[in-house]
């Protein structure tokens, strides 16, 4: 198009020319002038971006996998769903860390309280503190036979009874203790009077200072229990007995 406007523009200035020339007289010819030639860009069209159709979803998709039955209508309630509702699995508790044992506290153990004396215990009890706390030679121990040949005094007569002679024959020291049993104390304190009054003639002629620890001697009763103790420490084993048979 743009072409063909140059080549219009100069076909129509020759009909002119043309026309003039027929009609008038005739005069000196100039030149006629050449038009410019007038050089029309080119222009590149620019395509036009391609328009891109944009397709608008007509209503409100369908959920994918939905079971039939189960799409909600707007203004209706859902209805209930026939699958069974899964349970919820229980969570397990936390294992609780056990906690560290304590070691077992040692619950200190009362004393017991001092039961009474039994019948016979005072006895050995008078005599293992007299054995532990004094000084005593080598001694033998009288038996029932020996207690009925020196004492005279009937060993049923007793519930328990410890009787220790010296070994050697230039000793006096002597210890008896007993537990009589009731009505029988009389019978028994007379067996010892008996007893001493034997060992004042033996020592009376035959060393001095043995009788003088005969005469000396000690006979205590306390209750069911007597002592009778021939010994430099008699007073001692005096004490000994009362703090075993009170």
């Amino acid at each position: 198009m743009n072409r063909r406007f140059p080549a219009l523009a100069l076909a129509g200035v020759m009909t002119l020319s043309m026309l003039s020339a027929c009609g008038s007289p005739a005069a000196p010819s100039e030149p006629t002038p050449t038009p410019p030639t007038v050089e029309s860009p080119v222009v590149t069209p620019t395509p036009l971006p391609e328009p891109t159709a944009t397709l608008e979803p007509t209503g409100t998709p369908a959920p994918e996998n939905t079971p039939a039955g189960d799409i909600n209508v707007p203004g209706q309630n859902p209805p209930e769903s026939s699958a069974p509702t899964a349970k919820p699995t229980k969570t397990p508790a936390p294992t609780k860390t056990p906690a560290p044992t304590k070691a077992p506290t040692a619950t200190p153990t009362p004393e017991p309280a001092p039961t009474p004396v039994d019948q016979g215990d005072a006895v050995q009890a008078v005599w293992d503190r007299i054995a532990s706390e004094i000084e005593l030679p080598s001694f033998g121990d009288m038996d029932s036979e020996i207690l009925s040949a020196l004492y005279g005094i009937d060993s049923a007569n007793l519930v328990s009874y410890i009787g220790k002679i010296p070994l050697m024959n230039v000793q006096a020291t002597e210890v008896f203790i007993a537990q009589v049993k009731e009505g029988s104390m009389d019978a028994v304190k007379s067996g010892i009077e008996k007893r001493q009054a034997d060992l004042v003639e033996q020592w009376s002629t035959y060393l001095p200072e043995q009788l003088e620890l005969v005469q000396n001697y000690k006979l205590v009763t306390n209750g069911n229990y007597v002592l009778f103790a021939i010994s430099y420490e008699a007073a001692q084993m005096e004490t000994i007995f009362n703090d075993c048979t009170n």
